[in-house]
């Protein structure tokens, strides 16, 4: 018993010392300066200005651009992390990397000052873990700035010299990408022959020449556009193909959404090269055109080769005989929806993870997209599930385009199955237009589905004193007068009594159908001659065959 004992103790004591040796690791870690820590800051630039302030980031960024205003470049350079440069180039390097730094600002980068904090620490307030509490920085993304094959970063650092106190400077790696930001925005040959007073500022921000130029570049865009168009249309009749004509023209929209996508994004880009304030609206909008573009093409390309593989009619595919086209149609039009659904994900991706918008505007913004998308996607969930269950029958074929179908006592035939809705053709020619999840949540009964051949229950009802053998012998005489080879083997023909009321008799007669094109009118015509031959047998023996009364207290069984 005390060997236990003095083992649940020395179990406790290192229980106690394992969370003792956590927390205190927690602590230090908490209670770690946040800031990096380096040998020098910048010990070959000469004394700082007595204007500098670098002691929060809010100060260091006013200090930063208040410096560019005066063209104090040098003193500017005390912003900077030149700890790449050699001592002895940081002074010379540092102005003209400031210089160089100034040109990027002006041109492409949207400070986002609600972010930057007035407190050495860079508080920012509401954790990710804790949004009440709050939490320190010591690094704080101003903008990502597009190189030819990677985003670069420009970021605000707090450092801290071992002969000095913290700062707020422009991060070291963000000072070796300058020279490559700057040759990537610097201004181009166009720009430069433009006349001085088109290269001024003008409202918010602009210069002149983008308030001249760019509606001038719209207007190009959409005849270029144009232009596209008809070239496209042209060259599909250069095919005797049907079905490459179609394709081809079916990429007449696509082509020119992409054509004026690529004209404005060469032009803003390459010829020449628009302001933070344009970019962070043409740079995503011509994304979007591509991904539009691309994913347009997609589905009505698919939507041709649709329409030329498959039978259009749903009467055609009704019939018996094309069972493997209605398939393959339905194969299809999953297909489509795929292509669709992979066109819509893929563009999403792609335009979120390659627009920096909400670094440029700030995360104010982004909160109202991230609301704003919380509604969208409660009032969108309905459509969302609507869509799943579309796919959901494409690939299970519980109902494929031309199958006909008994939906809520309708017969019918599936016509489409669109994304949201199912469009079935009602036998008198009319439309039923039923949503897709509340189709797929209730039975239905799938004539098209198993054997070509079924046997149709007709459920009558007769007076208390019919002959079920008569009306069993007028059944088979009514089957030789409207068999004309159309109906199907007379072994699986029968004549019951179902069941049994106050009103009468529940006769159910087996009437054996060849396929489901031909059983509604076989049905129909048979039970029209039983009523007439109940009515004849009823005259001739005296005895009441059909049911007595007013019609509605009989109702059919």
């Amino acid at each position: 018993m005390k060997r236990h004992m003095h083992t649940i103790a020395a179990s406790l004591r290192s229980l106690s010392a394992a969370l003792f040796i956590i927390v205190s690791g927690a602590v230090a870690a908490l209670a770690q300066d946040p800031y990096f820590e380096i040998d020098l800051l910048n010990p070959g630039l000469p004394e700082p200005p007595a204007a500098l302030d670098r002691d929060t980031p809010r100060s260091a960024m006013e200090s930063l651009l208040s410096f560019f205003d005066d063209d104090q470049y040098g003193a500017a350079a005390h912003l900077l992390d030149l700890g790449d440069l050699p001592l002895e180039a940081q002074a010379n390097r540092g102005a003209n990397l400031a210089r160089q730094l100034k040109m990027i600002i002006d041109r492409q980068v949207l400070i986002p000052w609600t972010d930057l904090s007035d407190r050495p620490d860079g508080w920012l307030d509401g954790a990710q873990e804790d949004p009440g509490a709050g939490r320190v920085r010591r690094s704080i993304l101003l903008n990502m700035l597009e190189l030819e094959k990677r985003p670069v970063p420009l970021r605000l650092n707090r450092v801290k010299p071992a002969n000095g106190d913290p700062v707020w400077v422009i991060s070291r790696q963000s000072v070796r990408d300058i020279p490559a930001l700057y040759e990537r925005f610097k201004p181009t040959e166009l720009e430069m022959a433009m006349p001085p007073w088109a290269r001024e500022r003008g409202p918010f921000g602009m210069y002149v020449w983008e308030w001249l130029v760019l509606p001038v570049i719209t207007v190009i865009a959409f005849l270029l556009g144009y232009i596209a168009y008809r070239i496209v249309g042209w060259l599909g009749s250069f095919s005797s193909r049907r079905i490459v004509q179609a394709c081809v023209r079916a990429f007449r929209l696509p082509a020119t959404i992409i054509v004026i996508s690529a004209f404005i994004g060469f032009t803003t880009n390459r010829l020449l090269v628009v302001t933070g304030p344009i970019s962070v609206v043409v740079g995503p909008l011509v994304l979007l055109g591509y991904v539009v573009g691309f994913a347009l093409a997609a589905v009505r390309v698919a939507d041709e080769i649709f329409d030329r593989v498959s039978l259009n009619s749903p009467e055609e595919l009704a019939d018996p005989v094309n069972s493997h086209y209605r398939n393959m149609a339905t194969m299809l039009s999953g297909f489509r929806k795929f292509v669709i659904i992979l066109a819509v994900i893929v563009g999403a991706i792609t335009l979120l993870s390659s627009v920096q918008v909400f670094n440029s505007l700030g995360y104010t913004l982004l909160a109202g997209a991230g609301a704003i998308t919380i509604v969208l996607g409660f009032a969108a969930r309905e459509v969302l599930g609507n869509l799943l269950a579309a796919v959901q029958i494409a690939l299970n074929r519980s109902a494929r385009i031309g199958d006909y179908i008994v939906f809520e006592d309708r017969f019918c035939t599936v016509e489409r199955i669109h994304f949201t809705y199912v469009q079935l053709a009602i036998w008198t020619g009319n439309r039923f237009i039923v949503p897709v999840s509340h189709f797929v949540k209730h039975p239905f009964e799938n004539l098209s589905a198993g054997d070509r051949e079924m046997t149709r229950p007709i459920r009558m009802t007769f007076a208390q004193t019919a002959d079920v053998e008569a009306l069993r012998k007028a059944f088979f005489e009514v089957m030789d007068e409207i068999d004309d080879g159309t109906l199907g083997s007379k072994d699986d023909a029968g004549v019951w009594v179902a069941d049994q009321d106050v009103f009468g008799k529940k006769i159910l007669f087996a009437l054996p159908t060849p396929d489901q094109s031909t059983f509604w009118d076989l049905e129909t015509a048979c039970r029209e001659r039983l009523l007439a031959r109940a009515a004849e047998l009823e005259k001739e023996t005296g005895t009441p065959f059909l049911p007595q009364g007013p019609a509605q207290d009989y109702p059919d069984g």
